[in-house]
């Protein structure tokens, strides 16, 4: 019975119970506004502005790599267009150069035309020549041979 009275006692709820209870209400309260709100607005603020700067970073990233695909697509572009610039002046002084080729062709061949032309006269010429002296040279020995004249133009 020492024990149920120290257990009844112990157990029993009067009003210091109801008084502990209603501090402990108002020290929650009071802790909520004077010390766990505040914290928990900075917590908030700081995830706030890690995560506002995070997707500030990636933002920065993204136009970053759009710039610098940009970028990449102009200097392809730029060299497609030299590249194609240089064919195009390639192909123009291989044309230049055939058109002269062959205009060179065409004067050598003239010239050579020429030539032959002239050496054939001069042949011709020489021929003629060489012929008329060859008979004049024959008559002349034919009449030393013979001892009488005889006429170049003569058969």
């Amino acid at each position: 019975m020492i024990v149920l009275a120290l257990a009844g006692s112990v157990l029993s709820i009067d009003g210091s119970f109801l008084v502990v209870f209603i501090s402990i209400f108002v020290l929650i309260f009071i802790l909520n506004r004077t010390l766990f709100k505040p914290i928990n607005q900075v917590l908030d603020e700081r995830e706030r502005l890690g995560a506002g700067r995070l997707s500030e970073a990636k933002q920065l990233l993204a136009q970053y790599e759009e710039r610098l695909g940009k970028y990449e697509q102009q200097i392809q572009s730029a060299r497609a267009e030299a590249y194609q610039f240089m064919e195009t002046q390639r192909r123009e002084a291989q044309t230049a150069r055939s058109e002269m080729a062959a205009q060179v062709k065409a004067e050598t061949a003239k010239q050579i035309a020429a030539a032959r032309e002239d050496i054939s006269k001069q042949t011709a010429d020489a021929k003629a020549n060489l012929e008329g002296e060859a008979r004049a040279m024959a008559a002349v020995i034919s009449s030393q041979i013979l001892h009488r004249p005889i006429s170049a133009g003569g058969n």
